[in-house]
């Protein structure tokens, strides 16, 4: 696929097809973040397929093995399960499970835990205020 080396993935406009395992894709090693409860765990990685020109979205892809921690988000968060499963216990003990092809949605100020047995492979869109 053409590259659109004109910025990072700003407003690109026009019909794109990405490939989760494209060898193009822009992987970025996310380490342990305070409140992960699995130190050591192996690194989760995302990789940003599109930002909108004023930075307020982002649409991108997202891999890690087990892990389970505290629920953590950036702005109001959209999260498509692709492959694997996480439970998501809310502030007041509700459970919520998604598994492959689920959409989970929260928001940065959502408190919780997040519980993920396995690998999981998910697109997420993060919208900032």
């Amino acid at each position: 696929m053409p590259q659109d080396n004109t910025t990072e993935t700003a407003a690109k406009s026009g019909v794109q097809v990405i490939k989760f395992g494209d060898p193009a894709n822009d992987w970025h090693d996310y380490g342990d973040m305070p409140g992960d409860r699995t130190p050591g765990n192996p690194i989760g990685q995302h990789a940003s397929v599109w930002k909108s020109t004023d930075g307020r979205v982002t649409v991108g892809l997202w891999r890690r093995d087990a892990d389970f921690g505290d629920l953590l988000g950036t702005g109001q968060c959209f999260d498509f399960v692709i492959e694997g499963d996480v439970t998501v216990t809310d502030q007041h003990g509700v459970s919520h499970v998604a598994n492959s092809g689920d959409l989970l949605i929260y928001n940065e100020r959502d408190e919780g835990s997040w519980e993920q047995p396995g690998p999981i492979r998910k697109i997420f869109i993060h919208v900032r205020d």
